[in-house]
């Protein structure tokens, strides 16, 4: 096979997914009902999640889960600038302040240790992001959670398919939310998915994330239903409909073969990139089961005689597509002018931007692709080599 180019993202749909839209299309029933619900109880019986809450977003998810546990105006949240927006909108939301921590330079995520320095008698949560599928080391999160009588919630829009310690992520903090978006692991297009033990989190999370209805749709107009319903409190529309979760119901029936494909991947790049001295390829954890979302290549800038973006250039010509993940949010307008952040607090987060690269990676990418990937990469390297 000979490659010329290899896209950033190419979906996994066939005809499972088009049958099962199709069905709901025909039963007529496309907003939140039974496929939904269906969705809900296959994926909290896969974690071994007591609950299990479908939604609009994984913004969405992180949100109710904030609101439902109480956050709000004069509590500060812990979490990663390394991270994209959703995560601190989320906390925004409910009237709370984001309190911004640097990352471990070689995992890319938080650290119990580095937030314990940031706790304070307002701090409500504690929220860490799982970046790129690499689980955080949520023993010590847990244990500080406990030690100062704080919430632990997880933002693992990048790891459904993750474990720590042999514990699927989405059973070890107090809640967590997760990404069904259309590049992620699983897709519903658009949607996302809280889980949680705690039932009275879980019932607040239902009933917000549909206008606080005492009913929803399903319920008064099944048969039996009544139009009659009382709104309980203020609510959002976050509900996740028929059509996504169907969607969702073909992605999970063929999950574990997806994920495979992406461990099968990730082997394919680690071992090409190995053996070029001037990248550092994403870590791998003994104690922990990467989910691999998405790739995340850093360059060893001081081996090489151009930087990043020059690099990324490169790449296109190419023909291969890339992203960056993140843009930290102390590089952004809206949060540096609001929070007053500084690059140099955050030095790990900041090196680590300007190394990364994010490499095509899913299901579909052949080991052809892969291979001319890195060897585009190897040959840069040569090229530009110090």
């Amino acid at each position: 096979m000979k490659v010329t180019e290899v896209p950033f993202y190419r979906q996994s749909f066939g005809r499972q997914e088009i049958a099962e839209l199709a069905d709901t299309v025909k039963s007529g029933w496309v907003t939140t009902g039974k496929k939904t619900h269906l969705l809900e109880a296959q994926l909290a019986e896969y974690l071994g999640a007591r609950h299990a809450m479908a939604v609009s977003s994984c913004t969405a998810a992180m949100h109710l889960i904030l609101q439902a546990a109480g956050i709000g105006p004069g509590d500060e949240v812990i979490t990663t600038p390394y991270t994209f927006a959703a995560t601190s909108e989320a906390i925004l939301y409910t009237g709370a302040t984001p309190v911004y921590c640097d990352i471990d330079y070689d995992s890319l995520n938080i650290t119990a240790e580095t937030a314990e320095k940031k706790i304070t008698r307002r701090t409500g949560a504690l929220l860490p992001v799982h970046i790129a599928g690499l689980p955080v080391h949520l023993d010590g999160f847990v244990r500080l959670a406990r030690q100062k009588k704080i919430w632990l919630f997880d933002d693992a829009a990048h790891a459904l398919g993750a474990e720590y310690k042999g514990r699927k992520l989405g059973t070890i903090g107090d809640a967590s939310a997760f990404s069904f978006y259309a590049t992620k692991n699983l897709t519903t297009g658009e949607g996302g998915l809280v889980t949680t033990g705690h039932k009275r989190l879980a019932d607040k999370i239902r009933l917000l994330s549909l206008h606080a209805m005492s009913k929803g749709s399903w319920n008064r107009y099944a048969k039996g239903g009544t139009w009659r319903y009382d709104l309980l409190d203020l609510g959002y529309k976050y509900n996740l409909s028929d059509l996504h979760a169907s969607l969702g119901l073909a992605q999970f029936a063929k999950f574990k073969a997806l994920q495979q494909k992406r461990h099968r991947a990730a082997k394919r790049y680690l071992k090409n990139l190995a053996e070029i001295d001037e990248v550092k390829p994403p870590l791998v954890e003994k104690d922990s089961l990467h989910a691999w979302h998405v790739f995340i290549l850093r360059l060893r800038l001081k081996r090489l005689k151009i930087n990043r973006d020059h690099f990324i250039m490169e790449l296109n010509r190419a023909g291969i597509g890339t992203s960056v993940h993140f843009i930290p949010l102390f590089r952004q307008s809206y949060y540096r002018r609001r929070f007053k952040l500084n690059p140099k607090d955050f030095p790990n987060a900041d090196r680590a931007f300007h190394e990364a690269i994010t490499l095509p990676f899913y299901p579909a990418l052949k080991t052809a692709e892969i291979d001319y990937v890195c060897g585009i990469i190897g040959d840069l390297c040569r090229k530009y080599r110090r």
